[in-house]
């Protein structure tokens, strides 16, 4: 969705947020999680992992990831076995600043990532004062 005013513009985008391979959102568990909380499970590869190279950590490992995969990011994610809103939020703001400074439009706007634990918006504000606002929903798909 956007919206347009005489010197800004506002863009709200849906991002839907995938689990690395091996792994599985879900809102349901046996335990009760508080309202809005998203469980991160390991997930059997076990029949596909042949054709995708992929190991099943679930049963060859015990459970246990590796240390040396780039599976460190559910350590930065995650609190326990479920996402934390605002380290994803945090983490989203950071990779989208770090991939806006390798765009060519950065030499012409500068982007500001604007207060929100929960969220991530950013401005976007031209060298001839026109101003864009991004507001990123963040949704897990089950």
């Amino acid at each position: 969705a956007w919206s347009v005013q005489e010197n800004s513009s506002v863009y709200r985008l849906l991002v839907i947020l995938r689990p690395p391979p091996g792994h599985a959102f879900s809102t349901d568990s046996t335990e009760q999680p508080p309202a809005g909380c998203v469980r991160v499970a390991l997930e059997c590869l076990c029949s596909g992992e042949q054709l995708l190279g992929q190991m099943c950590f679930l049963h060859v490992s015990g459970g246990q990831l590796p240390r040396d995969q780039h599976w460190y990011l559910l350590d930065t994610l995650c609190t326990g076995s479920y996402l934390d809103v605002e380290k994803v939020a945090c983490w989203v703001q950071m990779l989208v600043a770090s991939a806006w400074l390798l765009l060519p439009h950065s030499r012409h706007c500068q982007l500001a990532a604007l207060p929100s634990s929960k969220s991530c918006s950013f401005q976007l504000t031209g060298t001839s004062g026109m101003q864009i606002r991004l507001e990123m929903a963040l949704a897990v798909q089950q």
